[in-house]
């Protein structure tokens, strides 16, 4: 596969199912890098995720599967676990999140594959840290969001606990996933060394939520009740105009200031009079309220200019339809494309721009697209590969 960006060269193994780590094999994939999907004949479960042009291609696996390889292998055979081998005897990177008992049963822990590559960066990401009693249980963004906080955080504002309408934590460490193996990348340039990486979720989620709400807790002993007050109000939220809804985010002093200024709200603006920035920020709750009996006066449009003209943050509530229609299509955060099999559809472009150019190399595969090319660079071809497929160790598209 061609190459180009910042990782160019850098070839990924993806060993990993559904969200988390196909995510991060993604991010990597676009800056550059030869990403490898190890799957199961049946494929990876993100394949069947709500709708798809094509029975292997759902909409999120059209871009979780980009810039990717796909080779089927049953790891189960002899024969599979030696071709994933061969395979990762070439690679830079390695990205599960198996759980620890597969990653035994299926001999492909750390020191597995690093048999098979002695610099390999091996990162492994499940949901509790390996050290602990819970090294093994399953979980999933649900129960992570639950065991992390975060759910609670809706108990405070709605009085009942309530998960986020994303798949966050999945996402979250997918993100951590890039940065931390980005960092072992690097410090392998420096001493030639791999290293395993474990990013565990409940981990990761747990320092997420705590930036902020940590908050009066973080002093020994503490201050406070953990929990950023400013957040954990019912009046932060979308507010009802006259014809949509709107949010307003003024976060100063001067802007709150400002703004009561210009509604004529001199009550408003004597009872900030004096108070520091942090007292104004505790105060937040109650303008918040006070935005609720203001903002049904006058139109979306109304609002946006007032607050452009005052220099505060402000945006309507836009749902996914618009969104993708609108300002994602105008921005090129959301653009179109062409599969070769499954048609016309709509790419989410890479957020983050680079002199490097980063562009889609190859489009989704379907399972075990390119098996016939990656044993080929694995050194296995002609009757030898054909051989690992009518074993039943490898899967190849027909044609392929």
């Amino acid at each position: 596969m061609t190459s180009g960006g910042p990782l160019s060269g850098i070839t990924v193994v993806e060993l990993g199912t559904v969200l988390m780590v196909p995510l991060a094999g993604q991010i990597l994939g676009d800056l550059g890098a030869d990403v490898i999907k190890v799957e199961s004949f049946e494929g990876d479960p993100n394949r069947q995720i709500g709708l798809g042009p094509h029975s292997e291609l759902s909409g999120p696996a059209l871009n979780l599967n980009r810039n990717k390889r796909s080779i089927a292998v049953d790891l189960r055979t002899a024969e599979g676990h030696d071709v994933l081998g061969r395979i990762t005897a070439g690679a830079d990177v390695f990205l599960t999140n198996l759980r620890p008992s597969a990653l035994r049963k299926l001999r492909v822990g750390y020191e597995d594959v690093r048999a098979w590559q002695p610099a390999i960066v091996y990162c492994r990401s499940h949901g509790y840290r390996g050290d602990t009693p819970e090294a093994d249980d399953p979980a999933y963004d649900d129960v992570i969001q639950a065991a992390s906080g975060l759910a609670s955080l809706s108990e405070r504002v709605t009085g009942e606990p309530g998960l986020l309408p994303t798949v966050l934590a999945d996402k979250v460490c997918g993100l951590t996933i890039v940065y931390a193996v980005l960092a072992a990348l690097f410090e392998r340039t420096r001493t030639g060394a791999g290293q395993e990486v474990e990013v565990p979720m409940f981990d990761t989620m747990v320092a997420f939520t705590l930036v902020e709400h940590l908050s009066g807790a973080t002093s020994r002993p503490p201050l406070g009740k953990p929990g950023y007050d400013r957040v954990l109000t019912p009046h932060r939220r979308p507010h009802r105009t006259e014809d949509g809804w709107i949010v307003i985010m003024p976060y100063s002093a001067r802007d709150w200031d400002r703004l009561w200024s210009r509604l004529g709200r001199e009550e408003h603006r004597a009872a900030l009079d004096g108070r520091s920035e942090r007292e104004v920020k505790q105060m937040a709750p109650s303008m918040y309220a006070w935005l609720d009996q203001e903002l049904p006066a006058h139109s979306t449009a109304h609002w946006l200019e007032v607050c452009a003209s005052l220099d505060i943050a402000a945006a309507p509530v836009n749902d996914l339809e618009e969104v993708i229609s609108g300002p994602g299509r105008a921005r090129g955060v959301v653009t179109s494309a062409r599969h070769p099999v499954a048609g016309d559809y709509l790419r989410i472009a890479m957020p983050v721009g680079f002199d490097s150019p980063c562009q889609v190399r190859h489009e989704a595969p379907l399972i075990g697209e390119d098996t016939w090319e990656i044993l080929a660079e694995a050194g296995i071809s002609g009757p030898d590969a054909e051989k690992l497929i009518a074993l039943g160790a490898v899967r190849a598209q027909r044609g392929g």
